[in-house]
């Protein structure tokens, strides 16, 4: 599991001092898809168990890209079925 400080997502840039057009807000970009080591970062498991659970069918990576891409749902699919 993700440790208390360690954060997967990245803050949207603020805009610079002294330039407002409005209300600032600090929203951050919630991340729907992680590579191989980002997924096993999120599942608390080593890179190559990530391999291991996609051969045997558990996890179903998209590989509409050069590199396989777990989605956020399907890594917490996965760990709902198996807590």
């Amino acid at each position: 599991m993700l440790k208390e400080n360690e954060q997967l997502t990245k803050p949207q840039t603020p805009s610079r001092l002294g330039q407002t057009k409005g209300a600032e807000t600090n929203t951050f970009v919630e991340k729907k898809g992680f590579k191989r080591a980002e997924a096993a970062t999120y599942l608390g498991v080593n890179p190559v168990t990530i391999d291991r659970l996609a051969k045997r069918g558990l996890l179903h990576p998209s590989r509409a890209l050069r590199h396989p891409i777990y989605s956020r749902d399907d890594l917490d699919r996965f760990l709902r079925e198996t807590s």
